[in-house]
């Protein structure tokens, strides 16, 4: 069993960043929901309220995050120096961030027909302690929902797919990890696994939202709300309906494409 592919999603829930490789920190991915769109209000936006988001590009490299907006580029710096801080709202969370120039939140406000801000996470300034771990270890998430990892398995989607009329791509899910494990949803019961040179736990399964309606090539929702309206048939479970699992890294390391991937437990 092998990685197939890696994303980073330096934008909370905006575009998906192909990577051949991932520097996994405690916190997560290098990159992966670093940056966030808040309202005025400071509670953070997502692709839920405006499907529009999955269009805003975010690359990101050393120096800088190109951001894609509409048919207009710009390369914004990775070094701030106005370092406003903003209070901001993920869930039930509240903590500070740094916000960026005001020049790309206007862009992106008149790219979305809203009034938004661009903030980004910051670790001296921002705490978010996940709440399932063992005495004396409180793993930290940026803004990426509960947990730093997102894995899924693309036979899983094969059998989803084959319930479907018409097949929707992984991207809809946004993953981190995509594996190439044999049996599809087998991936709900790893307790502990391997990928490179790192270890995660704590897993938790990926409830879905109506997020996965969304072609993330177009913006476009599904008018007959698929593949949740199916995926709901057969994989619902208490807490809702689930596809792929959440991860906690142990340790920082490397994960690459073509890793393999040990199941520890």
């Amino acid at each position: 069993m092998k990685v197939l592919e890696l994303y980073i999603y330096p934008i909370k829930s905006a575009a998906a960043q192909k990577v051949f490789q991932l520097n996994v920190t405690e916190l997560g991915p290098d990159g992966d929901r670093e940056w966030l769109l808040i309202d005025d209000n400071g509670k953070f936006i997502t692709q839920r309220s405006y499907a529009k988001m999955s269009q805003i590009v975010a690359l990101l490299d050393a120096e800088s995050l190109t951001l894609g907006i509409g048919k207009m580029f710009v390369k914004m710096s990775l070094k701030n120096s106005q370092q406003r801080t903003v209070k901001v709202r993920v869930w039930g969370d509240e903590t500070d961030a740094v916000l960026e120039p005001d020049l790309y939140s206007q862009a992106l406000s008149q790219f979305l027909g809203i009034s938004c801000r661009l903030a980004r996470h910051n670790p001296n300034l921002s705490k978010r302690t996940l709440n399932s771990v063992g005495e004396g270890w409180k793993p930290e998430v940026r803004f990426a929902d509960s947990r730093p990892i997102s894995l899924t398995n693309i036979t899983s989607l094969q059998d989803l797919n084959s319930r479907l009329e018409v097949p929707v791509e992984m991207s809809r899910f946004r993953p981190n990890i995509v594996v190439d494990a044999e049996e599809p949803f087998v991936e709900d019961s790893w307790k502990k696994i391997q990928i490179g040179e790192v270890i995660f736990s704590q897993p938790k399964p990926s409830t879905r939202c109506k997020i996965i309606n969304i072609n993330q090539k177009n913006a476009e929702a599904s008018e007959n709300a698929e593949p949740l309206k199916t995926l709901s048939t057969y994989r619902k479970r208490e807490k809702g309906v689930i596809f792929g699992t959440l991860w906690i890294p142990e340790n920082s390391g490397l994960i690459k494409e073509n890793d393999e991937v040990t199941v520890l437990e």
